[in-house]
């Protein structure tokens, strides 16, 4: 039997026995390829029942499991359904402004990567209504991470990640919620609160059913294998792998030690709106900090059709862009000052005009940030800035094309305008200061426990 039969072979009986032990199926072609797939890790203790599990997550979470009546098994990875998560924008386009911004280089095969990425978000899923857990071996690795030592769980902690993420759609239709986010950063944010919900499940699984173990350690020691499992991955797709577990994990323990569970799930009602505050949680929890809503009306009246690209990049990704060609530390800094941004993509005859503006906390900040970003651009493109006559703020880059890329800073505002004819350069950015609207986004309540005293972190803020 060769090893595609296998593995369907394996999968077939695994499944058939889900009501009992605890099924580990691993999917050629969906979940992990078989060529070189290590075997799945046997628990050394029998392992509990899916129905013992479940029971016990339940009990963990605070939240009873629902009767599923759709019978349609896990769907299959397309670039179609991908593209859905998207809001519609099309990967070509989103590939095209991320290199030009630097997010990506330009040998990445965007399509190919994102695939893998959603992949590898989804290692573990429980199907309820066939009552089935699919585990990849990936998933058995991130679970020998979190549990050290004990590494008999393995398989345990997949299936709590699965069973918790099934809770939250079941009581919180947070896969539907998490779609229909048109902002990648809100995006992220999003993802962040969900696996960090997943991960402080799987923490107080073994905290609860083995021995006690050093919950920040753990963390580290699980986001560390996901960077090794994502390590193919483009360095934008990789973090955003990580992140959602690692510091989503530290933004859901505000909760959870203020108020438990029912904290948590507070926050799903509630749920934060930007990297920033996953990455501060007080930007959440004690002064609640939103950020800032950035409007080109100027770059709307200079072009004739509608951006076909509209996001916001947000503090993280920001980290990640930086990161590409300084210390990761230094990046983390810069980054810290953001407080807004808006990214746009408008048709422009076979090209594409990229406009990205940026809000920083100061005067000051803006500056700090104009200049890691031009090296990051002067790397990526291998172009020269050169001073804008008059203007000691604003450079400008001349691009094979005959077009320009004009990099501009006022006030605590960045202005980074790509693709633009030469000739016009100057007056699209000048109409775009002229017509400029930044106001603060709406806010909601502070979370009401976040004044309680030792919120654990893995790192100081």
């Amino acid at each position: 039997m060769n090893s595609a039969a296998a593995v369907t072979e394996n999968f077939r009986f695994l499944a058939s026995r889900a009501s009992g032990k605890l099924a580990i199926a691993i999917l050629s072609g969906l979940l992990a390829a078989c060529a070189g797939s290590e075997p799945p890790r046997l628990n050394s203790a029998p392992a509990p029942s899916l129905a013992e599990l479940k029971q016990r997550v339940s009990e963990i979470r605070a939240l009873p499991f629902k009767q599923e009546t759709e019978h349609s098994g896990l769907p299959a990875l397309s670039s179609a359904g991908v593209g859905d998560e998207l809001g519609g924008r099309s990967l070509a386009e989103l590939a095209r402004v991320y290199k030009r911004v630097g997010l990506l280089a330009e040998s990445v095969d965007l399509t190919k990567a994102i695939m893998e990425f959603a992949r590898l978000k989804r290692l573990a899923v429980f199907e309820a209504g066939r009552e089935r857990l699919v585990i990849a071996p990936e998933a058995a690795r991130l679970g020998e991470a979190l549990a050290g030592e004990r590494r008999g769980d393995a398989n345990q902690i997949a299936a709590v990640l699965a069973l918790t993420r099934a809770l939250q759609d079941q009581h919180f239709r947070w896969s539907d919620r998490v779609k229909g986010l048109g902002s990648e950063d809100r995006k992220l944010a999003f993802h962040a609160l969900a696996d960090g919900d997943a991960l402080l499940a799987a923490l107080s699984y073994l905290t609860k059913y083995r021995e006690p173990l050093n919950w920040a350690q753990a963390t580290i020691r699980f986001a560390a294998e996901l960077e090794k499992v994502g390590g193919h991955l483009p360095e934008l797709l990789k973090q955003d792998l990580v992140f959602p577990y690692r510091d989503g994990s530290q933004f859901a323990q505000w909760a959870f030690l203020a108020k438990g569970w029912s904290g948590v799930n507070a926050l799903f009602a509630d749920p934060p709106v930007s990297s920033a505050q996953i990455l501060h949680p007080e930007k959440y929890y004690i002064r609640r900090l939103a950020p800032l809503r950035i409007t080109p009306f100027g770059l709307l009246r200079q072009f004739k059709e509608s951006a076909v690209f509209d996001e916001t990049l947000g503090e993280y990704r920001i980290q990640i862009l930086l990161g590409l060609n300084q210390p990761r530390k230094d990046a983390e800094r810069i980054a810290s000052r953001w407080t807004g941004d808006h990214l746009s993509a408008y048709p422009d005859g076979e090209g594409l005009i990229t406009a990205w503006i940026s809000a920083w906390s100061s005067d000051k900040e803006a500056r700090v940030f104009q200049r890691a970003f031009r090296a990051v651009l002067e790397r990526r493109h291998r172009v020269r800035f050169d001073e804008t006559p008059g203007a000691p703020d604003g450079w400008k880059a001349n691009l094979r094309t005959g077009r320009s890329m004009v990099l501009q800073a006022r006030g605590a505002v960045v202005l980074f305008l790509d693709g633009i004819a030469s000739a016009r350069a100057l007056e699209v950015s000048e109409e775009n200061w002229q017509n400029l609207q930044i106001a603060p986004e709406s806010v909601g309540l502070p979370f009401d426990s976040a004044q309680k005293p030792a919120q654990l972190s893995l790192k100081s803020r």
